[in-house]
Formats: structure tokens, C-alpha cells, sequence
């Protein structure tokens, strides 16, 4: 199948369609970056634009780099979420910075996307930002903030991990507080 003819399928509300044809893209390798950098900008098509930057992300190339940044800025949530899977994918880490100031989104699921995606840079610089995360007003942000300290090691936010341990109204948070507590090594980091 042509690769115009792959991104026009991009144009699905299914997760499962879109991922079988990421990942046809993925595997077509470099050569499709072009035709999937002009996708991620085509204003005209938000769904095959959400889904372009999640494939230019798995392919990793950095020619996506500046596309996936920029788009982080966008007014439309879905293309900041996506943006924020397409560099989780890449893993580019020149994007941090870009990254961090997603945990201010006014979207939770944005918010809560960029933990995930910080996690899988595992850089410890970022881990005031992250801790600032176990305040926010969603759950699941605090609960995702919580794992992200434990696999950071996250010392210095011992204190509120205990807090939420046993304050949290969320079980979910509570528990995961727990095993992030337990998670930490016993000294600090120097």
C-alpha cells in the first residue's frame, strides 16, 4: 500500500485502526517522514494530524523533532497529547524542557501524559517538577506523580509521599504513594 494512501487511513476515531497503521508506517521507515511531516501540519485534518505525530515519533527520525515540539504549543488538546506520545516514542531528549512545561496543561490528560513521557526519559533533573505534580488537583495526575517519584527516586519528596500514603482520598493514590515510598533508596542522591 502507498504511503498517501496509509496516512489517509490515519483518519480514524479508532486507537486500534490507527495503531496498525502506525505501525505500517514505522516499519516503511524514513522515506515516509516527508509525506507524514506535511500530515502533522495539514490544519485541514486533525485526526490524521494527531495520529502523524505519534507515527513520526516511532520512527524516530530527527527531522520530526522541531514538528513534535511545536506542536505541544497547539490549541487543540488532542494535538498536544499526541505531540507528547510522538516525543514519548522518540524519546528526544532536547524536548524536556518543552515537556516539563506540559505539567502546567490545563488538560489533565496532557498533564498526566508528560509524567508519563518524563518517566520514560528517566532524567533526574526534572524531578521538582515532577514533585510539584503530587499537589495537582487531579488523581490520577497525583497518583502518576507518585510512580514517577518512586522510579526517579525521588528522596526529597519523602515527606508528602507519607502525606498522601495515608491522607489521599483516592486509594489508588494512597497505594501507590506506598510503593513509591518503598521504591526510594534510603540515602540521597549527591
Amino acid at each position: 500500500m502507498k504511503t498517501e494512501e496509509l496516512i489517509k487511513k490515519l483518519n480514524t476515531s479508532s486507537d486500534k485502526t490507527a495503531e496498525r497503521v502506525i505501525s505500517a508506517l514505522i516499519k516503511s521507515g524514513p522515506a515516509v517522514v516527508p509525506l507524514l511531516l506535511a500530515a502533522a501540519k495539514d490544519l485541514t485534518s486533525p485526526r490524521i494530524r494527531k495520529w502523524s505525530l505519534q507515527a513520526l515519533g516511532g520512527i524516530g527520525d530527527k527531522r520530526a523533532a522541531p514538528v513534535l515540539v511545536a506542536a505541544l504549543k497547539d490549541e487543540r488538546m488532542t494535538v498536544r497529547l499526541h505531540a507528547l506520545k510522538g516525543l514519548r516514542r522518540m524519546k528526544y531528549k532536547n524536548g524536556l524542557r518543552a515537556i516539563v512545561a506540559m505539567l502546567k496543561d490545563e488538560s489533565g490528560g496532557v498533564r498526566v501524559n508528560a509524567l508519563y513521557c518524563l518517566m520514560e526519559f528517566e532524567d533526574k533533573a526534572v524531578i521538582p517538577q515532577i514533585q510539584k505534580c503530587l499537589l495537582d488537583e487531579q488523581w490520577y495526575i497525583r497518583q502518576t506523580a507518585c510512580i514517577a517519584c518512586g522510579q526517579l527516586g525521588a528522596v526529597k519528596a519523602k515527606k508528602k509521599l507519607a502525606e498522601l500514603a495515608t491522607d489521599d482520598e483516592r486509594k489508588a493514590v494512597r497505594e501507590a504513594a506506598t510503593q513509591a515510598i518503598t521504591a526510594l533508596p534510603k540515602k540521597p542522591f549527591r
